[in-house]
């Protein structure tokens, strides 16, 4: 490859100031934008959450707590925020994560104009990163990666806006973001490490290591993550320990059939990128590390150390074990910069190259934009069933099920219902909550996630008898009691099963009732 020269931020350049062509100006973008959320808004609305979904709901149902067994507290902070503002629903729910594409849009465009002087580049890093399935999906749904998505981006701004005025308050704002980013997911980790390796590798950063801003910023992002560590202390470091024990699993005995994670995760972020982006995400950081003038590019090289740490982790965990494709999702803004910023500053000796810039160019936003259609289309009515699994296919039905579970429980005289898989036990209660149903949810199983609830201190606060529910297919015929259940007196009883009803009315799962007298053993207040 050869160079084409990029405008960098200390060169001048007046390319930030020419005029740019019609899909390059700011009205251009923000209608863009706009139209991105408003898509999005009406698939929130209209659509019933994921499992995870429905278990983050239910840490907003609750008193806030420090931190979970699962994940650090933002996605509930989110959740919360929406409940209070327009009570419990999906919309609530999905609210923030939605809107975060505006303030991560707005992140993307400042940071590239800043770094690359080129609205051309600023504003087609914002179309190549909305309409990734990554950002498409990561900013519906409500999960842990929504927040950590918005925080990691924003952090990355502060830090160009740093570079371009060499003012440290920046570092204020930067700690800010970057310890919201270590309450939302702990890959807020790696941002901090890749920023330390940024400020190391590059002389000009070191005079940083002098300035009182850096520690200060340090102490802010330790002193918003400090309750998460708390917590963690406070519970034998459960939720380190189930997160962090990932890192290691696996590798004292290794086969080289685990290789295979490699290639399946190379391909997740083909798909979650698009070919295009990932292939110029790829070939940008090849160029970076092969060209002394573009390490010395204090901004891309920014984009590119910040984002080295958490990469090197996610490859080298997929050479023992499997990666979910969503732990990069934080990068992909980062990411997205650095590929359209290959696509307008190179001149490639390959022709294969110089063929997939012009491709991403063209085909990124219209490709990106008929993939994503397809995905919501199929989430709204389930047009075909695929023959592997289908996520969306838990994306209609639950409040139609736990209206004849209200039913079921009325007709039966039952206030309380147990249920099996934490999954479930969230879809009950908060589609319970939406309803304004009167029945009762706590956990038959997995205790230790549920310290944010209060749960009896013993069975006399039960009251007996109760339902236990059992998510299933529904194409299987009713089986025996749980078996969390399988040893008490006197045994549960089948009393009904209940179908969940797909967009395409055909059912796609099913609720199985057990009555359930007082038992022994007892279930709740043991030690």
């Amino acid at each position: 490859m050869t160079d084409r020269p990029s405008p960098s931020p200390e060169s001048g350049s007046s390319g930030a100031d020419a005029r740019p062509t019609w899909w390059a100006r700011p009205a251009t973008v923000t209608a863009f934008v706009c139209a991105m959320i408003a898509i999005k808004l009406v698939m929130a609305g209209t659509t019933a959450l994921i499992r995870d979904e429905a278990y983050y709901s239910l840490w907003a149902l609750h008193p806030l707590q420090a931190s979970y067994f699962d994940h650090p507290p933002a996605v509930a902070w989110f959740i919360k925020a929406g409940y209070a503002l327009f009570g419990p629903s999906e919309l609530a729910a999905r609210l923030l994560a939605v809107l975060s594409i505006g303030p991560i849009a707005l992140a993307i465009h400042r940071t590239a104009l800043i770094i690359f002087a080129d609205r051309r580049i600023a504003a087609f890093s914002v179309y190549a990163y909305a309409v990734t399935p990554g950002a498409m999906l990561g900013l519906l749904v409500i999960t842990p990666d929504a927040p950590s998505m918005l925080f990691w981006m924003l952090s990355i701004w502060t830090a160009a806006e740093l570079l371009r005025s060499g003012d440290g308050r920046w570092w204020i704002a930067f700690g800010l973001f970057a310890g919201l980013g270590l309450a939302a997911k702990y890959t807020g980790l790696f941002l901090g490490a890749g920023i330390v390796l940024w400020l190391v590798l590059d002389r000009r950063n070191w005079r940083w290591f002098a300035s009182p801003w850096l520690y200060a910023g340090g102490a802010l992002a330790l002193a918003i993550f400090a309750p998460v560590i708390v917590w963690n202390l406070d519970n034998s470091l459960s939720s380190f320990e189930f997160q962090f024990g990932r890192s290691t699993r696996g590798l004292d005995v290794f086969h080289w059939s685990d290789v295979k994670h490699l290639p399946e995760f190379l391909a997740s972020q083909v798909a979650l990128l698009l070919p295009g982006l990932f292939i110029l995400a790829i070939a940008a950081h090849w160029q970076f590390a092969r060209h002394r003038d573009n390490r010395r590019d204090r901004g891309l090289a920014l984009l590119v150390w910040t984002g080295v740490p958490a990469l090197v982790y996610f490859i080298s965990f997929s050479l023992h074990s499997a990666p979910q494709g969503n732990w990069t999702w934080p990068l992909y803004a980062q990411l997205s910069i650095i590929a359209v910023w290959a696509i307008f500053a190179w001149t490639p000796k390959a022709g294969w190259l110089r063929t997939v810039q012009n491709w991403t160019l063209r085909a990124q936003v219209p490709v990106g934009l008929m993939v994503t259609l397809a995905i919501f289309a199929q989430a709204q009515s389930q047009f075909v069933r695929l023959p592997f699994p289908d996520q969306t296919l838990a994306m209609h039905g639950w409040a139609e099920v736990t209206a004849d579970l209200e039913a079921e429980r009325e007709r039966a005289g039952i206030a309380t219902i147990l249920a099996r898989g934490y999954g479930l036990y969230g879809y009950l209660e908060s589609y319970g909550r939406f309803a304004g149903h009167g029945y009762r949810v706590l956990p038959l199983d997995e205790f230790h996630r549920y310290g944010f609830v209060d749960l009896p201190d013993s069975d006399e606060a039960v009251d007996w008898p109760v339902f236990v529910a059992v998510h299933v297919s529904g194409t299987e015929p009713p089986g025996g009691p749980p078996a969390a259940l399988a040893d008490t007196s006197p045994p549960a009883q089948w009393f009904a099963r209940l179908l969940r009803p797909a967009a395409d009315g055909v059912p796609a799962s099913a609720i199985d009732l057990y009555r359930l007298e007082r038992p022994e053993p007892p279930l709740f207040g043991r030690d």
